[in-house]
């Protein structure tokens, strides 16, 4: 039992030792059984833990791939979803802008602005003043829409732009412009 107590702590410790007590330790048959056993024992510890290693580095590179593919999806549909929103409040065509209509209007109105308001007016009669003044047809796609009676003022010199989108924001209106059409859905 003494040998086996020596042997551990030539293990542990072999700078301890000079080269021929190492082998007289190791001439001895009983001991070098052990020493080789040993030697196994830790060989097989040492590969179960790399192997266990391996494995959870694999996890870990699973799981993030999971991670990422996840946080991909999510922000797809977010996109989506905001996209598909907007669609519903904005003409996906690209509309003429000129010089004019790029200037952004007073809030206050100049002298030479003329205020006109509707009090509750059919959309046809307001779509049907915004047409004459820009020169522009009304395309109706729901009949519907006609009939929806508003209050709203209209600045008679600001964009046609600007106009829409204050019709966009009543609940029941979607009004679209296209180069040459105003378009009530």
């Amino acid at each position: 039992m003494k040998d086996i107590e020596e042997l551990l702590k030539m293990i542990e410790r072999p700078e301890n030792y000079t080269d021929e007590e190492l082998e007289q330790l190791m001439s001895d048959p009983d001991m070098r059984a052990y020493y080789e056993l040993m030697v196994k024992a830790e060989e097989g510890f040492t590969q179960r833990n790399s192997k266990r290693d391996k494995d959870r580095r694999l996890w870990k590179i699973a799981a993030m791939f999971i991670g990422i593919i996840l946080l991909s999806g999510i922000t797809f549909a977010a996109v989506h979803i905001m996209r598909s929103q907007e669609s519903g409040y904005r003409s996906q065509e690209t509309v003429a802008v000129t010089n004019s209509q790029l200037s952004i209007p007073n809030s206050q109105p100049s002298e030479s602005d003329t205020i006109r308001t509707f009090e509750n007016a059919e959309l046809q009669q307001i779509l049907g003043e915004l047409a004459d003044h820009y020169h522009l047809e009304v395309d109706y796609r729901n009949e519907q829409a006609r009939h929806i009676r508003l209050y709203t003022k209209w600045n008679t010199s600001a964009p046609l732009s600007q106009m829409v989108d204050r019709l966009n924001n009543f609940e029941k209106v979607s009004i679209r412009q296209t180069k040459n059409q105003i378009i009530a859905e």
